[in-house]
C-alpha cells in the first residue's frame, strides 16, 4: 500500500495529487518494496487519453523497479499520450540517463532536468595534517553520494583516503588537495601535492605499500605523475568505473609518460 508517512521504510514513497489533471507527485523513494503499488495507482490513468504527468522533484531514489514500472506505464499508454517525467533530482536524472529511458519512441519524455555537468571539476584543499584526513574522507563521501556513486562510495573513500595518508606522511607538502570529477560512468579522482614522490629502495619495508595496494585492488585505474626534487608536485589519479574494470597502474614524471611507463618494483611508494 502507498503509505503517507507511516510506512514501515525508512522513506516511504508518497503520491499526491497536484491538483493538475492526471498528474501525480512523487517523493522518497521507488524501489522493490512499493514499485507494484505504484503500477496499479497509476494503471487507471494510463488507459486514458492525453498526457500523464509524474513530478519526480521529492523522489530521492529510483531502482530497476521503478524504471519497469515507468516503462510499463508507457506502454500502456498505447500512443494516446506521454509519460512525462517532470523536474527528476540529480540522483534520479543519473539513473534515468544510464538506462537511456526516453529514448525516442519510448512514449516517455523528460522535462525540466537539469544538464548534467558531467566532466566538471570540484576541488578542495587540506592541510598535509594527520587530523585533516577525515575531512578529506567526508568531502568525497558526500561528492560520491551527491552524484549518484554512492554503491562504490566506500571503496572510493578508502582509496582516496590512502592516497592522501602518504602524502601527509612522506611529500613534506604543506597541503592536499582532492578533485572529484563525475562522469555518467565514471568518477575521476586526484590527490595533488607540492612535494616529492618517495619511492622505496628495493622491496617494501616493515610491510609498506599495503595502502598501494588497497588501491589497486578499490579501484579501476591509477596513475602517478611523481614529483621530483628538481620538479616537485606530484598528483595520484584514480578511475572508478561503476560497471567495474580491470585497473592498471603506471607512473611517471608528467601526463604524457604516466600513460607510457609501469609502475615497477624499484619505483615503489611506501604506503
Amino acid at each position: 500500500m502507498f503509505d503517507e508517512g507511516k510506512g514501515e521504510a525508512p522513506m516511504p514513497l508518497e503520491t499526491s495529487s497536484s491538483g493538475a489533471h492526471r498528474t501525480y507527485r512523487l517523493s522518497g523513494e521507488l524501489d522493490l518494496l512499493n514499485a507494484d503499488q505504484l503500477a496499479e495507482r497509476l494503471e487507471p490513468d494510463s488507459m486514458e487519453q492525453g498526457d500523464l504527468i509524474l513530478d519526480l522533484t521529492d523522489l530521492a531514489f529510483i531502482d530497476s523497479s521503478g524504471i519497469r514500472v515507468l516503462l510499463r506505464t508507457a506502454d500502456r499508454l498505447q500512443g494516446r499520450g506521454r509519460l512525462v517525467l517532470r523536474s527528476p533530482s540529480r540522483q534520479v536524472q543519473v539513473v534515468l540517463s544510464l538506462v537511456g529511458l526516453a529514448k525516442d519512441g519510448s512514449g516517455i519524455v523528460v522535462e525540466g532536468a537539469l544538464e548534467p555537468e558531467w566532466g566538471k571539476p570540484v576541488s578542495r584543499t587540506f592541510a598535509a595534517e594527520r587530523a585533516a584526513l577525515a575531512d578529506v574522507r567526508r568531502f568525497v563521501r558526500r561528492r560520491a553520494v551527491d552524484d549518484s556513486f554512492g554503491e562504490w562510495a566506500d571503496a572510493i573513500v578508502l582509496a582516496v583516503s590512502e592516497a592522501a595518508t602518504n602524502a601527509v606522511l612522506h611529500s613534506g607538502a604543506g597541503e592536499v588537495q582532492v578533485t572529484w570529477r563525475p562522469y555518467a560512468d565514471h568518477a575521476e579522482l586526484e590527490v595533488s601535492d607540492a612535494g616529492v614522490f618517495k619511492r622505496a629502495i628495493g622491496p617494501a619495508v616493515g610491510g609498506g605499500n599495503r595502502g598501494f595496494v588497497l588501491m589497486m585492488s578499490l579501484m579501476d585505474q591509477i596513475s602517478i605523475s611523481c614529483g621530483t626534487d628538481a620538479r616537485p608536485g606530484t598528483i595520484v589519479r584514480m578511475v572508478k568505473r561503476r560497471n567495474g574494470g580491470r585497473w592498471r597502474v603506471r607512473a611517471g614524471r608528467s601526463a604524457d609518460s604516466e600513460r607510457q611507463r609501469s609502475l615497477g618494483p624499484e619505483q615503489r611508494v611506501a604506503l
